[in-house]
């Protein structure tokens, strides 16, 4: 099951960004998101997951590969799609940034209920809450930049 919600995942996020990217255009800023992202999560991911040992994806001694993987193909992607559809307003932004937290942390149990993510020191409350503001507040001054600058 932990492998099917990983790849499904996977497969998931992609088709829907596919289906987004045909209605609304991928830009440079967005590709910039993705690079930015896929380097955050691999930073991230492996520091905490890998070295520091307070969780691991699927199988602890695969868990690195799965890191990587969705590092690349799973976060980036996601992050895209929060983009693509991120309101100009600060007001309107701060509700979507909850709203797609809120979905973020249902997928984040989802994954633990398959143990498809496995905590051994990590804890939803705080840390993944801070993660996601953390995550989504740089995201979002990064794309307004990008966005200033015209790209």
């Amino acid at each position: 099951m932990a492998i099917s919600l990983f790849y499904g995942s996977i497969a998931v996020v992609w088709i829907i960004f596919l289906m987004c990217a045909l209605k609304y255009p991928v830009t440079l800023k967005h590709i910039l998101i993705a690079i930015a992202g896929m380097g955050y999560s691999l930073l991230y991911e492996t520091s905490l997951g890998e070295y520091a040992g307070l969780y691991y994806y699927v199988d602890k001694a695969d868990s690195l590969f799965y890191i990587i993987i969705s590092a690349v193909l799973l976060y980036p992607v996601i992050e895209v799609i929060y983009t693509m559809f991120l309101p100009e307003k600060i007001k309107p932004a701060i509700i979507y940034t909850v709203l797609w937290t809120v979905l973020l942390l249902g997928y984040e149990l989802l994954s633990l209920y398959t143990r498809t993510i496995v905590f051994t020191g990590w804890q939803i409350v705080p840390w993944s809450i801070v993660t996601y503001i953390l995550t989504f507040t740089w995201i979002n001054l990064l794309f307004r930049h990008l966005k200033k600058k015209g790209l």
